[in-house]
């Protein structure tokens, strides 16, 4: 058959029209990319690809995981490791604790200084007349003290003395007005016990000082003598006043400082026999917590048997140390009162800071454990006679004031 050659003829549809003829034959599409371009979408193409590979490769860490997490959740309670608790080196724990130890606590902030500035029991050195550990001791409620107790308790000053042996307390007071020998009654052996005189000067410091000694504090308080032209001193209590400034005038007073564990009187002959003017001062007395020492300047003071009718602790003055203020009569005074602990079992002494005093003191009271005789502060004397009871309180007709 004879090859057929293509001729321009035109082909027609099926409406018999004719198609138009191809200009030019068909030619693919091809799409032009830069460089640039390329490498940015292999780059896209290559990290899509490390994505998939990365968690198929994780896929069994993480249901591990997971399986595990959800054991430790749904086990029960004992598989799981016991619980241990850690206690401070510093704190024991409850079962090594004893019962009667006081919880340590974080220390706190020193008190502001001030008149109501209150000074905690010290730690001092073994007193005169200190006991060997096997001996039978005589404790001062201080030892015992909780904060509930009354003050006399709270700052009363440990005093410890073997049985049976005669105990001695020595009242320095009028303390503070002689600046000079203030310092010089402080560095006496302790435990003396030391009557600041309201009206002194520097009361927080002086008493302070004392307390950090190993002294016992009181408050030495003005009172009327019966010479009415005697000055008794600033605020002091007087048979004429009026009941306002009686209290006036023992609130003023016993605010001077604190930390002491009562009063005594100074002079006040007069007013320590009057029994309106006595209640009221046991009431404050009584209602702050402190005792009551009577100095015992006139015989008829009735001090002791108000102080008994308010449930205030108390105790006499045996004898007078420094009538004489030389040193050699205040020895004689002080052999006196030796006498008066070997008959009755205590006994106290009130003396004054004169040269002559300090003096005698400082020679006589190292000898007393050698005597056989126990110093202790007046808080511990008031304590056994309060045991005691009532007839502990009797003493020898005083000298006048």
């Amino acid at each position: 058959m004879a090859q057929r050659r293509r001729t321009g003829r035109r082909k027609s549809g099926r409406n018999g029209k004719r198609l138009a003829p191809l200009s030019r034959p068909f030619r693919s599409v091809r799409i032009g990319l830069s460089p640039a371009a390329a490498l940015v979408s292999a780059l896209g193409v290559g990290v899509l690809i490390g994505i998939a590979l990365a968690y198929h490769l994780l896929q069994p860490g993480l249901e591990s995981r997971e399986r595990r997490v959800a054991h430790l959740v749904t086990a029960p309670a004992k598989s799981l490791p016991p619980r241990v608790e850690v206690v401070p080196p510093d704190l024991p724990s409850e079962s090594a604790r004893s019962p009667f130890a006081p919880v340590p606590k974080q220390p706190e902030p020193p008190p502001r200084p001030g008149p109501n500035a209150a000074i905690a029991p010290p730690s001092r050195p073994a007193a005169v007349g200190s006991v060997r550990p096997s001996a039978t001791a005589l404790t001062s409620p201080a030892i015992r003290a909780a904060p509930s107790d009354p003050a006399w308790r709270r700052y009363a000053v440990p005093a410890v003395a073997p049985a049976g042996r005669p105990l001695i307390a020595i009242v320095i007071d009028d303390v503070g007005v002689n600046r000079r020998n203030a310092p010089r009654v402080a560095e006496l052996p302790a435990p003396v016990t030391i009557a600041y005189m309201t009206y002194a000067d520097n009361l927080q410091k002086l008493s302070a000082e004392a307390h950090a000694r190993g002294h016992e504090l009181m408050l030495h308080f003005p009172m009327e003598p019966l010479d009415r032209s005697v000055d008794s001193g600033p605020n002091a209590l007087l048979t004429g006043l009026s009941e306002s400034e009686l209290r006036r005038r023992l609130t003023w007073g016993l605010d001077r400082f604190e930390g002491y564990v009562g009063i005594n009187n100074h002079m006040g002959s007069r007013f320590t026999s009057w029994q309106p003017g006595m209640e009221l001062v046991m009431e404050e007395l009584r209602r702050r917590g402190l005792l009551f020492v009577d100095s015992r300047t006139i015989a008829e003071s009735v001090g002791g048997r108000t102080a008994e009718r308010y449930a205030v602790p108390h105790a006499n003055r045996d004898v007078f140390l420094d009538n004489e203020q030389e040193s050699g009569a205040v020895h004689e005074q002080l052999a006196k009162l030796e006498q008066v602990a070997q008959e009755r079992g205590t006994a106290i002494g009130i003396g004054h800071p004169h040269d002559g005093t300090i003096a005698a003191l400082a020679d006589w009271l190292p000898t007393l454990q050698a005597k056989g005789f126990a110093l202790v502060p007046v808080s511990a004397i008031v304590e056994r006679r309060m045991q005691a009871g009532p007839k502990s309180a009797a003493v020898a007709a005083p000298p006048p004031s």
